[in-house]
């Protein structure tokens, strides 16, 4: 049975010998009566045995090369496996594994344990199978730090970047694509990396991005109701506002939500907007809009990343956000929004080949 240590009573590990001390001791604790744990030698006081040993109530013996490291990304399992010489097993030991980095070491069939007690081991011979269930999430998170979110600019212009595109893609060229600044898209590549939003070769390129999940997570990161929004009411309706917008070519604005939606999937006709727009209040204005508190049927937000404009569709002279930005800003949204969301979901899943740019095609022209 899985064991419950969400909580723990110890002092976070620092060092590698107190990682590999906490993970040896939550393997000991799973490990049945009559089977030893041995270590072999460490270079210094601080360092981690290179070798652990695991034997049986008759004798035999299964080694492992220790891995220990404090911080680990989903991305590193496959480092960590290409670092293991030929049919040699590896034990990786560390503060805290979350479950997407859990589930890539399983997949790369590598051992481990972290301080909190999340456990797996085995081998062929002697048979080992131990699995035990630790923290579910990390207990030495402070309050000020919070878990990393797909939130701001840079955040927005990776996403609709790998999004919108197919094909493999190193950071540098992720970087230029998408705008945002070196250290900001390493940043946002890690948090996708570590939630198994995307995979990463070795310090190579980004090989696989499981786009559907990471909409789903960033919509719910960034919302589209957590930009600064104002509620407008337009006196003649919401025909008379895509009149008005089609009239308005100098502004820049997308707009979004059902209405964008409509043109991919089949939908009610729209009796609420959502519209980005770099100058809110001049394009509320041009429009003859007047501010409510209450009962509005037009809502203007001003982005957080200008990655919002990114791509933007022209439909009858009125600009509409891409379909994945659409898609994301109604996934999380209010009433039926989040249906209309998972169906244009849907649409993307199915139609692929009519939305994502191939990354070769830019390359090559």
């Amino acid at each position: 049975m899985p064991s419950d240590r969400s909580k723990t009573s110890f002092p976070k590990p620092e060092r590698d010998i107190d990682l590999y001390r906490r993970a040896t001791a939550a393997l000991r604790a799973a490990l049945p009566p009559g089977w030893n744990i041995e270590s072999g030698k460490s270079r210094s006081l601080a360092d981690a045995p290179e070798r652990l040993s695991i034997s049986s109530p008759n004798g035999e013996m299964a080694s492992f090369a220790v891995i220990a490291a404090r911080g680990v990304l989903a991305g590193d399992a496959a480092k960590f496996a290409e670092s293991i010489a030929g049919s040699d097993r590896g034990f990786v030991c560390a503060r805290y594994l979350s479950e997407p980095v859990r589930k890539q070491l399983d997949g790369k069939g590598l051992s481990y344990a972290d301080a909190t007690g999340n456990t797996s081991v085995f081998a062929d011979r002697p048979a080992i199978w131990v699995r035990d269930r630790g923290a579910d999430a990390d207990p030495w998170r402070g309050p000020g730090r919070p878990a990393a979110q797909l939130t701001g600019d840079p955040a927005a212009r990776v996403v609709r970047a790998l999004a919108d595109h197919v094909g493999e893609l190193t950071v540098p060229e992720l970087i230029r694509l998408c705008g945002a600044s070196t250290g900001a898209t390493y940043r946002v590549v890690e948090t996708l990396a570590e939630r198994d939003l995307i995979e990463r070769l070795p310090r190579g390129p980004i090989t696989s991005v499981r786009w559907q999940d990471m909409l789903r997570a960033w919509s719910s990161d960034s919302r589209f109701r957590d930009c600064p929004t104002t509620s407008y009411f337009a006196p003649g309706g919401v025909a008379s506002v895509f009149q008005g917008l089609a009239k308005h070519p100098g502004l820049l604005y997308a707009v979004t939500g059902s209405a964008a939606a409509s043109h991919w999937t089949e939908s009610a006709p729209s009796t609420q907007l959502q519209i980005y727009a770099d100058n809110a209040e001049a394009l509320a204005e041009a429009l003859g809009l007047r501010a409510t508190d209450e009962g509005g049927d037009v809502t203007i937000a001003t982005p957080r990343s200008a990655a919002v404009f990114d791509r933007t569709i022209f439909r009858d002279d009125i600009r509409f956000a891409f379909p994945t930005q659409a898609c994301a800003d109604l996934l999380t949204g209010r009433g039926r929004q989040s249906e209309q969301g998972s169906h244009l979901l849907a649409w993307l899943e199915n139609n692929e080949a009519e939305w994502r740019v191939s990354l070769r095609k830019k390359k090559s022209s």
